[in-house]
């Protein structure tokens, strides 16, 4: 009785494993597709033919191109396959820090690492929704979870020592100050690296939140 029981489990386990790479083949030939050629000019059917499935298969998937897209922030957001950008090990490690000062240091290198990741697919994001309602709707989707994502860290800070402002303002900096848009400017605008957006959001959100930092003006 035991082994008709095994088999089902081994070719459901086969199923799911099949499932997860089809779907990791279309977010990553969709990302290179609207990376080089914008989102209105990438199809289903070109985001099926570079990973080899067929069209039906990306709609029976993912619904839609837009879910496409969000499929691939998503992924870039959290290359590892967690739920949320806030289950990844780097974010916990935030959270568990004990120092406040160092929560921060944590705090804006990863984000300038995240920042990297995602800020050829967010530009997509934020152009096309000037054209594609659908598309604004993910984008305004998008920046409301990222607030509330802000407004958590904020709570993780104020955990760990006294804030120079109310959680709700200083998860409003959060937004502004680790928002993809400001790291485009600094790095793909004016050639900053990677590391020296780190150090600059570090001092910026020291300045703004801890009661030690310097005035900013």
């Amino acid at each position: 009785m035991t082994e008709p029981v095994k088999r089902r489990q081994y070719v459901s386990a086969l199923r799911k494993e099949q499932a997860a790479r089809t779907r990791m083949l279309i977010v990553d030939a969709a990302a290179g597709l609207f990376v080089s050629e914008g989102y209105a000019r990438t199809t289903v059917r070109a985001i099926a033919g570079r990973a080899g499935v067929a069209p039906d298969t990306v709609y029976a998937v993912f619904g839609s191109k837009v879910r496409v897209l969000t499929a691939v922030l998503n992924a870039r957001l959290a290359p590892s396959g967690e739920a949320s950008v806030m289950d990844r090990p780097e974010s916990r490690a935030v959270r568990d820090e004990p120092d406040q000062r160092r929560q921060l240091h944590r705090f804006a290198y990863d984000m300038a690492g995240v920042s990297a990741r995602i800020r050829p697919i967010y530009e997509v994001l934020r152009t096309a929704g000037a054209v594609e309602p659908e598309v604004r709707e993910v984008f305004a989707e998008m920046e409301r979870h990222r607030l509330a994502h802000m407004r958590q860290l904020a709570g993780w800070f104020a955990r760990r020592g006294p804030l120079r402002v109310s959680r709700d303002r200083a998860a409003e900096i959060l937004w502004v100050l680790a928002s993809p848009d400001v790291a485009r400017m600094l790095c793909d605008v004016q050639g900053w690296s990677q590391a020296q957006h780190a150090a600059w959001l570090e001092t910026m959100l020291s300045c703004a939140l801890l009661p030690g930092g310097a005035d900013l003006g």
